[in-house]
């Protein structure tokens, strides 16, 4: 069965916006984030991957590294799948404009809060990250059509994994589930949370489903 994998990042550490050299070092906490990620490694030790992607910040890029250690699996940078993109020029304004700006996001109602002065707004996001994840899809033979996907013969059986960031993972998640979009999240990954997308064939098209294993 095709199989998409997605997993947030362990604990960081150091600089959020860092595209490191690999490997990478340094990106996840050293008293928390490399003990989740080894974890997260020993749980999935089982599981078959046949593509692994990961986006370029140190953080998703290194927890990759070690959930992925001592298998023979190149990980593929998404460069469009890094977190929530804040509004740099705010780093010029004073620290009280800029709080009173916060203050004043988090008390309107979500409806208000498609685009803000903050940052990117969700549409900006999706537009940033779905038609780029589509064509890499389509590159590993899985394309996008009739609502569905459809994969050439040699990706029906595909188990891809990909490392990522609470948002963007929601934006994936939101749009491979047909959720509706809004600004406040449907989905919430903790650190090393793993969503598990079976697709489920009907007629040559292959549709997304949510796969919510028991603990037991």
């Amino acid at each position: 069965m095709m199989k998409l994998t997605l997993i947030r990042h362990a604990q960081m550490a150091g600089d959020p916006f860092i595209c490191p050299e690999r490997p990478v070092k340094g990106s996840l906490s050293e008293e928390v984030g490399i003990g989740q990620a080894e974890a997260t490694a020993k749980a999935l030790k089982e599981e078959r991957y046949d593509c692994a992607f990961s986006s370029p910040y140190g953080r998703a890029l290194q927890t990759a590294e070690i959930v992925l250690a001592g298998r023979q699996l190149d990980i593929g940078i998404m460069p469009y799948l890094y977190e929530w993109m804040p509004n740099r020029e705010l780093e010029k304004v004073p620290s009280t404009v800029f709080e009173e700006m916060q203050r004043q996001v988090g008390d309107a109602y979500a409806e208000e809060t498609w685009k803000t002065e903050l940052g990117e707004g969700y549409f900006d996001m999706c537009a940033r990250i779905i038609p780029p994840f589509l064509r890499d899809l389509s590159k590993i033979g899985i394309h996008s059509r009739m609502g569905g996907f459809v994969p050439e013969e040699a990706a029906k059986e595909l188990s891809v994994v990909i490392f990522a960031h609470g948002g963007s993972l929601g934006i994936l998640m939101n749009f491979l589930l047909g959720v509706r979009p809004f600004p406040v999240a449907s989905f919430a990954f903790e650190h090393t949370g793993a969503a598990v997308i079976e697709f489920v064939e009907r007629k040559g098209i292959y549709y997304p489903r949510m796969l919510i294993p028991a603990h037991h």
